[in-house]
């Protein structure tokens, strides 16, 4: 009897062992590098190893927001091929609240003269019924449009810009007429001028503006493998100038936007809100990412204007959540979308997300903490 124990039990043990084998879609490996193709997304920890897990974003240009990394309905992509619009909104004192730019897919934040800054809003799949004051061009708008296929749309520019413009291969649509673009009777020219940004998209159609133009690229590489991301950002100041500075603070998972400027009287930081058509609402001006490229401050040759070089290599600063990483951006061309990488020369991947992005002198003042 002793012996039909023995081999019951080393039976037993077999059975165990073999039911206990685990298959590969069972074992958890640590994260791996990815190229900027196939970028990870959201990191999450095993509760039995504690150990991170990346989960696979890859972007998908069809299904995906070309300035967001968010996926889009199923009715937005379908409606592709759509072409970006970019429009330079004005950052007057006199311009504020505007309206619109909470309803932009992404806004870029540029230096202009008199250390004050203007908007680009770029509208792909996302549309406004009233956005502005709309304003005049600047030199450095094409060379962060021409990657993104984009119309710049704007109220003119000092003579010979325009010309310039579309000879970089960025189409350019100037102040069209009623309903497309209007002006408004409570403020004074030239900050009365607003548009209906789908209108304005019939009008490049009209114009055939569509044909020039290739899809657009992704702003940067965008992921959720924030591993390396240091926290403590959860007030964000960007010094322009002596004149405009800017502060986001972390409300909910949102940086909300107030602005110091230094034509104000009182020059202390005020919430930066947008308005409605019809007044009736306001509320302040929001993003979830802050991306911060630095470059070199320069006269434009033909204008004299104020510009900001964006072609070549420079520090880079992006706040997500509180968290905050810091880089270098690259590009070798306007035609080229920005690269990043840290500063062991990793790539950075952008959270998918509203995006606000500052185009600032390379002397401008970054300074982040948790007060």
């Amino acid at each position: 009897m002793k012996k039909v124990y023995v081999i019951i039990l080393v039976l037993t043990l077999v059975a165990c062992s073999s039911s206990a084998e685990v298959s590969d879609e069972d074992i958890i490996l640590p994260p791996t590098t990815v190229s900027s193709s196939d970028t990870p997304s959201t990191t999450i920890e095993s509760e039995a190893t504690q150990e991170p897990l990346v989960e696979e974003y890859i972007f998908d240009i069809e299904r995906m927001s070309a300035l967001t990394g968010l996926e889009i309905s199923p009715e937005l992509w379908l409606k592709r091929p759509r072409r970006v619009l970019a429009f330079k909104i004005d950052n007057n004192i006199n311009a504020r609240p505007q309206s619109g730019l909470q309803e932009a897919d992404a806004v870029f934040e540029l230096l202009v003269e008199g250390g004050m800054t203007r908007f680009l809003a770029l509208f792909l799949d996302k549309s406004s019924s009233y956005l502005g004051p709309i304003r005049s061009a600047r030199p450095t708008d094409p060379t962060v449009i021409r990657p993104f296929g984009g119309t710049l749309v704007v109220s003119g520019a000092t003579g010979g810009l325009i010309p310039t413009i579309r000879q970089s291969g960025v189409p350019v649509l100037e102040e069209t007429g009623a309903p497309a673009m209007f002006r408004i009777a409570n403020r004074n020219a030239p900050h009365n001028l607003y548009a209906d940004t789908e209108l304005v998209r019939g009008v490049i159609d009209d114009k055939g503006y569509y044909f020039l133009q290739p899809g657009p690229e992704p702003l940067y590489d965008f992921g959720n493998d924030q591993n390396n991301w240091s926290e403590g950002a959860a007030r964000v100041t960007i010094k322009y100038s002596e004149f405009t500075t800017v502060i986001w603070k972390l409300d909910d998972g949102n940086y909300e936007r107030f602005i110091v400027d230094g034509y104000a009287p009182n020059k202390e930081a005020v919430a930066h809100n947008f308005i409605s058509q019809d007044a009736n609402y306001s509320d302040i001006l929001k993003t979830e990412t802050v991306v911060v490229i630095q470059g070199p401050l320069y006269n434009d040759e033909n204008t004299t204007l104020p510009s900001i070089l964006t072609v070549g290599v420079g520090p880079v600063t992006i706040f997500n959540n509180g968290n905050v990483i810091e880089g270098t951006w690259r590009r070798n061309d306007i035609q080229e979308s920005f690269t990043f990488t840290d500063l062991d020369q990793n790539p950075i991947f952008v959270p998918p997300s509203s995006q606000w992005i500052h185009i600032v002198p390379t002397d401008g003042e970054i300074t982040w903490n948790n007060s």
